[in-house]
């Protein structure tokens, strides 16, 4: 139940596209600011980060609106 918590360093690697979609992972959300809309002319919305779901179904982190924050 924690609201923020700090999250690792990722590095990014470019990868050819995939053709079909990865088993147990998580499309995550990437925001540039906490409001999660556009903030005057400037888009919230960076990309999508694929994050490993771990024991929970993707549906899970869907439902509780979970996503990354590059600045709080």
């Amino acid at each position: 139940m924690e609201l923020a918590c700090a999250m690792p360093v990722l590095h990014f690697r470019p990868i050819p596209k995939r053709t079909k979609p990865l088993l147990h992972v998580y499309e995550c959300p990437c925001y540039y600011y906490p409001s999660r809309q556009a903030v005057g002319s400037r888009e919230s919305f960076m990309l999508k980060i694929d994050l490993k779901c771990g024991e929970q179904p993707s549906e899970f982190w869907v439902k509780r609106g979970t996503a990354l924050l590059m600045s709080l």
